[in-house]
């Protein structure tokens, strides 16, 4: 397993690597001292220890470059400011840590952190073997299945429905309705041609919604209200979730 350190302060990142190295003596641990390094990788850690406030690019910048570049990096927060925490639901964080770091709060979230990519690793294995949710996309003479989890959001026109992911989309003749009731509770209509997944939302307004692979969509006017609410609730259960390992 690749685990990985980006904090411009030395102290803090070695103090932090040699914590890791102490829980898991078989993992591969790299440091960094800034965003710009770690993008100059050519393979992405599997955990990515990230401090939000960083000299040059900031780490929030950098989470975000990375879901557009690698959806599946599980990144974990490293900051002194409490206000900053909110904003690491934009960008799909796992978790985030305190400055000075706890040590007992920092083993129970690595700890999870692998016990999650764990997880990952043996869905991967299973897929097919109802892992996952997924759609099966019939195409002509194609037949294609997605996994949910990959969809950052849908849209139709006239009657062609794209299917967007990280990486590329799939077109397909459908309807839009019908799609809906084979997502899950994540996903929300926001507009008549649009269904986003809460997961990808970067941020909103009563116009737009921004998503984590660069793309907008509208908001309609008599469909902000709902969106926001089930927003929120995502938001709240992803909360619950975090404050089950006692570090909210």
């Amino acid at each position: 397993m690749r685990i990985a350190v980006c904090d411009d302060e030395r102290e803090i990142r070695e103090d932090v690597g040699q914590k890791i190295r102490h829980f898991l003596p078989e993992a591969e641990v790299c440091l960094y001292e800034s965003a710009e390094r770690l993008l100059t990788e050519q393979e992405m850690p599997d955990i990515l220890f990230l401090d939000i406030k960083m000299n040059g690019m900031s780490g929030m910048e950098l989470a975000e470059r990375l879901r557009r570049r690698d959806g599946d990096v599980t990144i974990i927060f490293l900051t002194a400011l409490k206000e900053y925490v909110y904003r690491a639901f934009d960008v799909g964080a796992f978790h985030y840590l305190l400055k000075p770091v706890d040590t007992v709060k920092f083993y129970g979230v690595l700890e999870k952190a692998v016990a999650e990519r764990q997880r990952i690793r043996e869905s991967a294995l299973l897929r097919g073997a109802h892992a996952e949710a997924s759609l099966t996309i019939k195409n002509k003479a194609r037949t294609e299945k997605v996994y949910l989890s990959e969809i950052v959001y849908l849209e139709v026109f006239n009657r062609k429905v794209t299917l967007h992911k990280m990486q590329g989309e799939i077109e397909f003749y459908g309807r839009l309705k019908e799609l809906e009731q084979r997502l899950s509770a994540d996903f929300v209509r926001c507009h008549r041609s649009y269904v986003v997944n809460l997961r990808y939302v970067r941020r909103y307004d009563g116009a737009e919604i921004m998503l984590e692979n660069g793309d907008s969509v509208l908001v309609a006017k008599t469909k902000y209200a709902e969106f926001v609410r089930r927003y929120m609730d995502y938001i709240r259960k992803r909360e619950e979730e975090w404050r089950g390992t006692g570090n909210l």
